[in-house]
């Protein structure tokens, strides 16, 4: 009798929490990208990296978590007029508490900052930080395709699985409208080379030029969103101007507590360091190319279950640049799940003179043991149909977790979503190789028409590096004897 009671108490809370429903009465109030930034401090700055060529994109790539973060604040301490950051993860830790500081230290000064988080992430933490900062007049704060229920999420799911289980992956970091950060980077410690114990490989672009403009487009187009609500308008967000700045205070103690820290002087021992404080000034040439490039994006549009016959899908931006592929096309995936259409068509690919290669994660590298498991069943077939298989070792370090103050225990994943074609194009972002990218979550990336930048990645990634950092996956035929009778047995 009592575990039929509390089975149905179970229920009725189910139930309830899922009759809560988003706020719909609010006021709306579109914003958009600045424009007239073109006398800002980062906007002669852009022109001076641009070098003339105002119709290019100039890439400069960064793949050390460290340069990311140090990135990052030199953007946010030269802001003048707005910042817009979009993020599936934002965490308050190192990284995140961080940032939060630098961002209110923006606003102010005067700068507009508009915050996009998506809501499958978002902890009690960081959800108390950011509703106290959108008190600031000059800090806004959206949530997108958020749970109705806050204190009992799951309840969500079960009733409405079909929109909650559809997320924004998207990750982009804009600054007066003339800098922009793209790639695979979230908002936590272990994307910055901050965390001890376990570190990303992940690979950004910071892009001045058109690209930038693009990007702002697609930040708007989310941010206006039906799916993107203020945090002002949630019945449960009571916090006060007080609230804010308790949040402020304890923000800026906690990151004048780490100027000694011990990730403030890997900070130090980074090659950006100096040209970060010398007010970017300075970049290296083996890192910067200029030349087309463009963005591509889901509509959002997608999180409401719309088809790609309705709106536009990423996937069928980039298929064209994968159909004409004719030598080679090399991958990077953390999370490489194929299915079965994926792997067809990447062994109908071989089957037609392209050279296939992927780089994923191993099982003692990943964070996602269901993203290794179907990719596993999928491996005999890949490498019999001729595709290459490269899995990243665990102890693969990066240049901050090889520090001497980082822990030995330190171990790499792979998070970064590069694909080389014909080391001609590249493309670098958000999607992964997998159904969920490419159906479920709406993701972004920049596909760069610069043969230099492929051959460079291609280079680095898959010549110079493979070998050290990787182990190639083979197909092993093994002779087993079943009742005297020697059959091959292939094990991948």
């Amino acid at each position: 009798m009592k575990y039929s009671y509390n089975v149905l108490l179970i229920i009725v809370t189910i139930v309830t929490s899922a009759c809560s429903t988003l706020p719909v009465d609010y006021a709306d109030n579109p914003s958009y990208a600045f424009t007239d930034t073109a006398q800002t401090t980062l906007a002669e700055k852009a022109k001076q990296i641009s070098a003339g060529n105002p119709d290019e994109s100039t890439m400069y790539l960064v793949a050390e978590g460290t340069e990311a973060f140090l990135t990052r604040m030199a953007l946010l301490k030269l802001a003048e007029r707005s910042v817009n950051l979009q993020y599936y993860i934002w965490k308050s830790d190192l990284i995140g508490k961080l940032l939060f500081n630098e961002l209110i230290e923006a606003a102010d000064r005067g700068v507009r900052v508009r915050l996009l988080l998506d809501d499958i992430t978002l902890d009690s933490e960081t959800e108390a930080i950011v509703y106290a900062m959108d008190q600031h007049e000059n800090i806004e704060v959206h949530i997108y395709n958020p749970f109705s229920s806050r204190g009992f999420r799951a309840a969500d799911a079960i009733v409405n699985p079909a929109r909650i289980n559809r997320r924004m992956h998207n990750k982009s970091f804009t600054v007066d409208g003339q800098y922009t950060i793209v790639g695979g980077r979230n908002i936590e410690s272990n994307y910055f080379s901050a965390n001890t114990r376990s570190n990303y490989v992940d690979l950004e672009i910071i892009s001045v030029g058109p690209v930038v403009k693009e990007i702002n487009k697609q930040f708007d187009l989310y941010w206006n969103s039906k799916l993107a609500v203020p945090v002002k308008a949630f019945t449960h967000n009571q916090t006060e101007l007080d609230e804010f700045k308790e949040t402020k205070k304890e923000l800026a103690d906690y990151a004048g507590s780490k100027k000694d820290s011990e990730y403030a002087l890997d900070l130090q021992d980074s090659e950006m360091y100096q040209r970060v404080v010398n007010g970017l000034s300075g970049v290296d040439p083996k890192n910067l190319f200029r030349g087309k490039a463009s963005v591509i994006y889901d509509d959002p549009g997608k999180s409401l279950g719309k088809s790609e016959d309705e709106i536009v899908y990423k996937t069928t931006l980039l298929r064209p640049h994968i159909e004409n592929i004719e030598q080679s096309l090399e991958l990077i995936s953390p999370y490489f799940v194929p299915g079965v259409p994926g792997r067809e068509y990447l062994i109908d690919m071989v089957k037609r003179g392209v050279n296939v290669r992927v780089i994923t994660n191993s099982l003692s590298s990943t964070d996602g043991i269901m993203a290794q498991s179907g990719y596993a069943r999928h491996r005999i077939e890949l490498l019999k149909g001729g595709v290459e298989l490269y899995e990243l070792k665990a102890r693969a370090k990066s240049k901050a977790s090889r520090s001497l103050r980082r822990s030995a225990e330190s171990k790499s994943a792979l998070h970064t979503k590069t694909y080389i074609f014909d080391r001609k194009e590249v493309y670098i972002g958000s999607f992964n190789f997998d159904l969920r990218s490419a159906y479920i979550n709406t993701e972004l990336g920049i596909v760069c028409a610069i043969p230099e930048m492929a051959k460079y990645i291609a280079t680095t990634l898959f010549d110079e590096k493979l070998l050290k950092t990787t182990y190639k996956v083979e197909l092993v035929i093994e002779i087993e004897d079943v009742d005297g009778i020697e059959v091959p047995m292939e094990k991948g």
